[in-house]
């Protein structure tokens, strides 16, 4: 009825063996607070998709804050994403738990765009409509040869 995803610290001992496991996922930054767990995980409706990877430029581990969408809090198989992150950040030899990822919120009618080539009163930067142009040209990195 569900899936799971699972995050796991591996280490290696004095003897160069690996070591999986440990007090690495901390919610001591949580306003309610739970003790510190070995490994952690997910669990979410069968078919749901859910995302749960590190972000390099971040330094975090992401993943998706999950509710219910029966509104039955007890049973994980109902669990989806909401559209909200959470996360882990490495700190002190801890991951800590960031309950909140991205605090932003867009306006009424405006779409996330990576690389806007409007600017905030709606003009064209003809500059980067050019380059992106020039860039979806065959043989101009759109992978056409």
């Amino acid at each position: 009825m569900s899936n799971k995803k699972w995050i796991e610290v591996m280490t290696f001992d004095a003897k160069n063996e690996p070591v999986f496991g440990g007090p690495y996922f901390s919610f001591q930054e949580d306003t309610v607070k739970k003790a510190t767990q070995h490994r952690f995980g997910i669990e979410y409706k069968k078919d749901a998709r859910t995302f749960v990877n590190f972000d390099p430029e971040m330094k975090i581990i992401l993943f998706d804050h999950l509710i219910s969408d029966t509104d039955e809090p007890e049973k994980p198989w109902t669990f989806v994403p909401d559209g909200d992150y959470e996360g882990f950040k490495w700190l002190a030899g801890k991951w800590v738990h960031i309950d909140k990822v991205f605090h932003f919120k867009l306006q009424d009618g405006e779409a996330p765009v990576d690389d806007p080539i409007l600017d905030k009163e709606g003009n064209k930067d003809e500059k980067k409509l050019q380059q992106k142009s020039d860039k979806n040209k065959p043989g101009k990195g759109s992978g056409d040869q």
